[in-house]
């Protein structure tokens, strides 16, 4: 597996803006709305000045073949991380070229383990559309567990979707599939 994880940088806004502009429908649904260059900088600045304050951890999936790191695959992160109650949302997309490799479920099982290990954080947290076999098999292959449905909780084009939460406990089993280095 080529890909590695690191964490984003400034510079990957224009990687990042091609990503977007290359979307398709599976993808659009977890990209911000505002897919300019603009709005990939923005969106990179507001990830890394939440990490920075320990809000968010992000990890970008990128393909390391020729060594080099700045073609976009992916990303898997943790949003409204609360130290209080030690607990974080997780979320993940892939572009279309990924797909299939098994670069998600790596990412997702390399960020669970810096979550629970290195942040400290016991309690991870995380929802899909019903009608996403992909995204459930993501999240069952890093370890997570099926707690409950939400009943038309997301809509899209006017059209309202059930989900799946899952979660993950700091003791729950680790699976014990590849991982992504983190650089």
């Amino acid at each position: 597996m080529s890909a590695i994880l690191r964490h984003w940088r400034t510079e990957d806004a224009e990687a990042l803006a091609e990503v977007y502009e290359q979307a398709d429908d599976a993808l659009l649904s977890n990209i911000p709305d505002d897919r300019s260059l603009v709005g990939a900088r923005t969106w990179i600045e507001t990830i890394t000045g939440a990490e920075a304050e320990g809000k968010v951890c992000a990890f970008v999936i990128v393909d390391h073949a020729d060594g080099s790191d700045l073609r976009i695959l992916g990303n898997v992160m943790a949003s409204g991380i609360d130290h209080r109650h030690s607990t974080a949302w997780i979320s993940y997309w892939i572009v279309a070229e990924g797909r299939g490799r098994g670069l998600t479920s790596a990412g997702l099982r390399s960020l669970v383990d810096h979550l629970h290990d290195d942040q400290g954080i016991y309690r991870l947290e995380l929802g899909y559309r019903v009608n996403n076999p992909a995204s459930a098999a993501v999240a069952m292959n890093a370890g997570f567990l099926i707690e409950g449905r939400e009943r038309e909780k997301l809509v899209y084009d006017g059209i309202r979707y059930d989900t799946e939460v899952c979660a993950r406990l700091r003791g729950d089993p680790r699976h014990s599939g590849t991982r992504l280095r983190v650089i």
